[in-house]
């Protein structure tokens, strides 16, 4: 395994007349990751202001609150990277596999959120905020993975029809949302990687690059643009709803190895990260890894990402305080999510 890895990076970071078959399978690999969470992102950018109720009504109606929950990424779309690593017999032989392969990589996200009702016209207007604080150790709450994300987003909510007798209250939305994320996982390789004789692009020394026990590495970012519908009805304490929405997702994706980056005649400076990146930059017909202190890593963009979901849930109605448990599916991605949120709502 560690020599099949070996051989691959040495491949990967070679210049581009010794690399061209296997890198290209590896760069094809980035795309298809890319190509694969295209259609994920925007249900994972999802999470937040979906609330029972499909109207607030208008202003001095508000509510404040958060919600935490999860969204998953296909193991088809991660599949391809590790298998260009020679690393998916590791992950597969592990007792998660089962669990990952038929449902996904579950992605945990949290968003602070509001919403206010509109003035004249019966709309509402919302946005929300998660992030996770850079001193946060994600490895104590998932062991192994690494994880990191940033989430904002808004949107507008026009009120079609008032909930009366038998009828429910039905809006159309829109809005935006932007996603950034990235999840490592740590201990596949089972150790440090040695590569042997790299050849510096800028003046064709060689040295050996050593990765101490790098993390695997995935990241994405999407700027989604997003449609709902949605309909609900009180019934005594409890708000059941539905709805659906259709969303756009613009964005890049990349995967790599992190880890602390060290030569066999000493440390790489930046200055000559940076020179050796220039120089594979100037290697036509390749989009080559971007070497740096930390290991290396591919980007690739994304293919525009169409995504059709349904939701629904009930929410929970205790006097001002609203609690909301919600399901959500994407069609296309076959991807899915669960989120519960509370709020003060007025």
């Amino acid at each position: 395994m560690k020599r099949l890895i070996i051989v691959a990076l040495v491949l990967l970071l070679a210049p581009v007349l010794l690399i061209a078959q296997t890198f290209e399978e590896y760069e094809n690999s980035i795309q298809e990751f890319a190509n694969g969470v295209a259609n994920s992102l925007p249900l994972n950018s999802a999470i937040g202001l979906t609330w029972g109720d499909s109207y607030i009504g208008q202003f001095p109606h508000f509510g404040i609150g958060a919600t935490v929950g999860f969204s998953s990424v296909p193991y088809t779309a991660v599949k391809p990277v590790l298998s260009a690593l020679s690393l998916d017999t590791t992950l597969e032989a592990s007792e998660q596999f089962q669990y990952i392969e038929q449902y996904g990589a579950p992605f945990p996200a949290y968003a602070a959120e509001a919403r206010i009702g509109g003035f004249v016209l019966p709309f509402d207007f919302g946005v929300k905020l998660g992030t996770i604080p850079p001193n946060v150790d994600t490895t104590s709450i998932v062991d192994g993975v690494d994880f990191d994300y940033f989430l904002a987003g808004a949107n507008v909510r026009l009120n079609l029809m008032e909930e009366k007798g038998l009828l429910p209250e039905v809006s159309v939305g829109g809005g935006y949302n932007y996603l950034r994320a990235s999840v490592g996982l740590q201990g596949l390789a089972g150790g440090d990687i040695t590569i042997d004789q790299f050849t510096n692009p800028v003046d064709q020394s060689t040295f050996d690059l050593i990765l101490t026990d790098p993390t695997v590495e995935y990241f994405w970012q999407a700027n989604v643009i997003d449609l709902q519908a949605q309909a609900s009805k009180k019934i005594l304490l409890f708000t059941p709803f539905v709805g659906a929405g259709a969303s756009i997702g613009f964005g890049s994706a990349g995967g790599g190895l992190s880890s602390n980056l060290t030569t066999s005649g000493g440390d790489l400076t930046q200055q000559e990260i940076d020179a050796i990146n220039a120089a594979l930059a100037e290697q036509e017909g390749e989009t080559l890894p971007e070497l740096g202190e930390n290991g290396f890593s591919v980007t690739s963009d994304m293919p525009a990402g169409w995504a059709f979901r349904a939701y629904g849930g009930v929410g929970i109605n205790l006097l001002i305080v609203k609690i909301d448990i919600t399901g959500m599916y994407d069609f296309i991605g076959q991807n899915y999510g669960l989120t519960v949120g509370a709020r003060v709502q007025l």
